[in-house]
């Protein structure tokens, strides 16, 4: 008696699963490709999303923050004395900050204080003496006063001033950008799921070349990635 028996023709499933593997080997090498390019957006949000936070807390506090903004103009985005700036490397995106210069006048004053942010924030002295006139001339509250010989101001801007944009950027970057803002667009849940792998999964195992449908698939997840990809105001 021959034995009974059944062969499977398993061509076709050999076929899904080996464009399983290249559709989700093709997802992840562009996925891994493109990390610079995540943290890249990444940082353009958080840039973005700073200067708001900025302009809220100088408004809220202007004692605080009023020397990162030309005279008068606290909390208005046209008139910031600090940019951030993004720069890549090998070692990844790094976020930092830079003074500009003041190109305004006080109220009682004709001359621009250029280095205003910097010298308030590091809490400096400064000396004020006559240039081309023989007496000091200044107003305050209100009042006209006249003095000959240097004026030394040891704490400019007020003690609530000195460091402040320090403590405001560190706050931001130590908690409220990663637990508040990027929940509140829902950074975390994209990548808790990919949802073009899921989209496109059941065309691409039946490609002729699900690698660069795998790749395609990525690119498409990446790009949608909640957040900026340029800094605005």
């Amino acid at each position: 008696m021959s034995a009974i028996a059944v062969k499977f023709n398993t061509v076709k499933l050999n076929r899904t699963i080996t464009n399983i593997v290249k559709y989700s080997d093709g997802f992840l090498s562009e996925t891994r490709q493109s990390k610079n390019k995540i943290a890249l957006k990444m940082a353009n949000t958080s840039v973005n999303a700073f200067y708001q936070y900025l302009d809220g807390v100088a408004r809220m506090h202007p004692e605080m923050l009023h020397h990162i903004y030309e005279w008068g103009q606290v909390g208005n985005p046209f008139a910031r004395l600090v940019e951030l700036n993004i720069k890549t490397g090998q070692g990844g995106v790094v976020v930092g900050a830079d003074f500009k210069q003041s190109v305004t006048s006080p109220k009682s004053g004709s001359e621009p204080f250029y280095n205003k942010a910097e010298v308030m924030e590091d809490g400096e002295t400064i000396t004020v003496q006559e240039k081309d006139a023989e007496v000091l001339f200044f107003e305050i509250d209100g009042k006209e006063f006249f003095r000959k010989g240097p004026i030394v101001i040891e704490n400019p801007g007020g003690e609530a001033v000195r460091g402040s944009f320090v403590k405001t950027f560190n706050e931001f970057y130590a908690s409220y950008f990663s637990q508040v803002y990027l929940r509140s667009i829902k950074f975390y849940e994209h990548f808790q799921s990919p949802k073009s792998y899921a989209k496109n999964f059941r065309s691409a195992v039946k490609s002729s070349n699900a690698k660069n449908a795998g790749k395609a698939a990525a690119m498409q997840w990446i790009n949608s990635i909640p957040g900026d990809d340029q800094i605005g105001l």
